[in-house]
């Protein structure tokens, strides 16, 4: 689950990285507080002895540092065009949702999200074949009207998704699971009639019973199957957005080729005996990522920066996709100001020392995080593809990385240090996410990093 890397203490050069990183270190050996080390305790540690001019004000320098990171992490954000980007549906929530919340209670933020694959791989038979037979029922009980409008086979199908996620969330508020199922049963049936272009209620029902016997049976899933599982992931991704009033011209569905098996004329992977790592394609991969920078001009973009192998790979290949697509906007546009802000989630965290934002997490953000995730993640209650190292919701095992972060960085600047400040946000911080902020320059050049790192490797 969480990242093995650490930097070499004993080979390269010095950095400040490397002493963040022995002093958290020592303090959790010894379970003391920074702020009560001694020196005796600094020169008898193997790691902490290695630091130039080691002395006290060592550790009031990393106190200092850290400090920084949270104030940092504490700030609003106010009149930015901001780009967050997800490799899958609930990778951008899991990660860094508290950040986004304070972000989007501002009207002058435009504050968009770009999910870079479909997703359908975590869409079971099982939960569509129910989805499918949870429609038929309502159309069956007369609680679908809208087939009922003389256009809605022609063309009213298309419209009021907006309309599908209202009634859901209203009867989130409502406590009405029932009318909540409907609500998704509503997106299902839009999908499906565009997806196959059904023209009557007869015609539904005939698609969706052989589709349902089709499950059943276990026979593949075909191109048009695995689209309505990718269209269940998005609408799932719409609803959590919409917690804040997101629009569904904010929430981009950009369907990266690079996620398609071979079984829709796509190779997702380059020959693993290649002594290259993996690229991505140009036209298929990095364009609809280019295309939108240009037309969104973001001055804050959010990125998952997990190596390959740490998680899914998805993530790895998007993030170079992201990479090209900001090297090529950069020859055609001003980017010195671009912020990026390098995030991890439940496959690999961060330590605290590599990253340089630490953002706040009341139990308020808990509370709003944890229903949202349940009430809209309705594949991923019980994931298709959990973490090995955690039984549970993926929910429950972000909260758990905040939670370890808050403890790491308690070690370095005391509990007091949250419970007596004059800052309510601070007052109330019981979680921390870590992010890594960067230049777009750096961040090209970090990619490109891992991507050597890679074919070193191979």
């Amino acid at each position: 689950m969480f990242s093995k890397t650490s930097p070499s203490f004993f080979d390269g050069p010095w950095t400040f990285e490397k002493t963040e990183h022995a002093v958290l270190g020592l303090c959790k050996i010894l379970d003391r507080y920074a702020h009560k080390l001694t020196l005796d305790d600094l020169q008898n540690d193997p790691r902490c002895a290695r630091i130039p001019d080691l002395s006290l004000n060592t550790v009031q320098q990393v106190i200092h540092d850290v400090e920084a990171k949270l104030w940092r992490g504490a700030q609003n954000f106010e009149n930015e065009v901001i780009y967050h980007t997800g490799p899958h549906h609930d990778d951008i929530m899991l990660g860094i949702m508290p950040f986004i919340n304070r972000q989007l209670r501002s009207p002058k933020n435009q504050v968009h999200f770009a999910i870079m694959t479909s997703g359908f791989h975590s869409v079971t038979d099982a939960f569509l074949q129910k989805a499918m037979e949870d429609t038929l029922d309502y159309l069956h009980q007369g609680r679908i009207q809208m087939v009922r409008y003389p256009d809605f086979f022609e063309q009213g199908y298309r419209f009021k998704q907006e309309k599908d996620i209202h009634h859901y969330l209203d009867n989130v508020a409502r406590r009405n699971p029932d009318e909540m199922r409907r609500g998704f049963c509503h997106r299902i049936l839009r999908d499906a009639v565009g997806l196959w272009g059904l023209k009557s209620v007869d015609e539904v029902e005939a698609r969706f019973t052989m589709e349902i016997e089709n499950l059943k049976a276990g026979k593949p899933n075909s191109p048009e199957i695995q689209k309505l599982k990718g269209e269940i992931r998005e609408f799932e991704e719409e609803l959590v957005w919409a917690y804040a009033g997101t629009a569904l011209d904010h929430i981009h569905h950009v369907r990266l080729g690079l996620y398609n098996d071979s079984s829709l004329g796509v190779i997702a992977d380059s020959d693993p005996q290649s002594p290259k790592a993996w690229s991505p394609n140009p036209q298929r991969d990095v364009v609809p990522i280019l295309n939108q920078l240009r037309t969104i001009r973001p001055t804050v973009i959010s990125v998952a920066i997990d190596s390959e192998g740490q998680g899914p790979n998805t993530h790895y290949k998007v993030m170079q996709s992201i990479a090209e697509a900001i090297r090529l906007w950069g020859t055609e546009a001003d980017l010195s100001k671009l912020r990026i802000f390098g995030y991890r989630n439940v496959w690999a965290t961060f330590h605290p020392a590599e990253a340089n934002v630490y953002v706040p997490v009341s139990l308020n953000a808990f509370a709003v995080f944890e229903k949202a995730f349940k009430d809209s993640y309705l594949t991923q209650v019980k994931a298709e593809f959990p973490n090995p190292d955690f039984d549970g919701p993926f929910s429950e095992l972000a909260e758990t990385i905040w939670v370890k972060n808050y403890k790491d960085v308690q070690f370095l600047l005391g509990k007091d240090f949250f419970y007596e400040s004059d800052h309510p946000l601070i007052r109330a911080t019981h979680g921390l996410i870590f992010l890594k902020e960067m230049t777009a320059e750096g961040f090209v050049a970090l990619a490109e990093s891992m991507k050597t790192m890679m074919e070193r490797n191979k």
